[in-house]
């Protein structure tokens, strides 16, 4: 990983050459997507090299991919790609992309689709690159939350903010700035501009975990609508949607939309092990449904973490319930089996065993 950037920097020279002869009767992409490697190698620094890990076994997914060079680059460095646009926003309508695609003879995957109004994509990522996008959609919130459907990690930079167009600070508060069609680089694909704690806001709520955030250019007088004052996030998020950062073992339900999961009477869970994190503590939030309680007038909720015994949860109101418990010795594998006294058994109605709702469960 080290060298990444000094590749990306040799990969440029074959990138220019391709497009020197490509057959081109349009404007190729203006920006250069590849000086983004050297900040997505600055938030991996030394503690989160298992990103890229997860890249190589289940493929990267590049949203919003322009004429392609970072799937490029990450194809020819053994990563399986898959490059998404719509050509009605692309530069080129996506000839740049195609064109590419045919003078380097890459394999990568193109998907077209209108991310604002559909995400059609159903295979897992290890890994989704969502550069420059987020401030070009009018949608940001679905689309953070159908990648965190299908993706475990995310590298993500978007325009964010310090005031509002001729003064007033926004950087204190969870906001977004909707632009005006032509006010700022008379470009009507702009529209949201996020305060910091805006962005923030927005990526939990979407189910994203904040591993690394940075920001670069005018850190200290940002705007919404100058392009002399333009400030950029870089961020590195992990997603929580249906326990993807969780190695789910027996026990456990499909998904459903909202990313909660139905459990059975005995169910299993073990944290993604890295060899540099240790574990103290682990906290599930949950739903008991009434007819749970209606049943059996209270459930007992017992876990054995990292082999060892910890104090029970009694419940004995329906509703969300939170289960809060240290683990017993710092821990790099930490793991955790849960068995319930109670719980609905199949029926005609449903053929599953259905003990509680989960709808967050994090090692810390």
């Amino acid at each position: 990983m080290s060298d990444l950037v000094e590749k990306a920097t040799r990969f440029r020279t074959i990138l220019d050459a391709a497009r020197k002869t490509a057959v081109a009767d349009f404007d190729w992409y203006p920006y250069d997507s590849l000086s983004s490697v050297h900040h997505l190698m600055t938030l991996l620094g030394d503690a989160h090299q298992y990103v890229l890990e997860a890249g190589k076994r289940k493929g990267i997914l590049d949203l919003g991919c322009g004429d392609g060079d970072l799937a490029f680059f990450f194809e020819s460095q053994g990563y399986a790609v898959t490059g998404t646009d719509y050509s009605a926003s692309n530069q080129n309508c996506m000839r740049g992309l195609r064109a590419l695609r045919q003078e380097l003879r890459s394999r990568i995957a193109i998907r077209e689709f209108d991310a604002d109004n559909e995400f059609p994509l159903d295979s897992q990522y290890g890994v989704t690159l969502c550069m420059g996008l987020l401030y070009h959609l009018k949608n940001p919130f679905f689309v953070l939350e159908r990648v965190a459907r299908v993706s475990q990690y995310c590298f993500l930079s978007t325009r964010v903010a310090r005031n509002l167009p001729g003064g007033g600070s926004i950087n204190r508060h969870p906001l977004a700035y909707l632009l005006g069609e032509d006010e700022l680089n008379h470009d009507d694909t702009n529209y949201w501009i996020f305060s910091e704690p805006g962005l923030r806001r927005l990526l939990e709520r979407a189910r994203w975990e904040i591993l690394g955030f940075f920001t670069t250019g005018d850190t200290k007088a940002s705007d919404t609508s100058s392009l002399d004052h333009d400030e950029r996030a870089f961020c590195l998020l992990k997603s929580h949607y249906a326990g993807q950062h969780l190695d789910l073992q027996k026990g456990w339900h499909a998904v459903e939309d909202s990313g909660w999961r139905w459990t059975e009477r005995q169910f299993t869970a073990r944290a993604l092990s890295h060899s540099d994190l240790k574990y103290s503590r682990l906290a599930m939030r949950f739903y008991v449904p009434p007819i749970l309680i209606e049943a059996f007038g209270k459930i007992t909720l017992s876990a054995r973490l990292d082999g060892g015994e910890v104090q029970p949860l009694v419940v004995s109101e329906p509703g969300i319930h939170t289960f809060m418990r240290k683990i017993p010795k710092p821990s790099a594998t930490a793991s955790v089996d849960f068995h319930l006294d109670n719980a609905v058994d199949p029926n005609a109605d449903d053929s599953r065993e259905l003990g509680i709702i989960v709808a967050s469960l994090e090692f810390t």
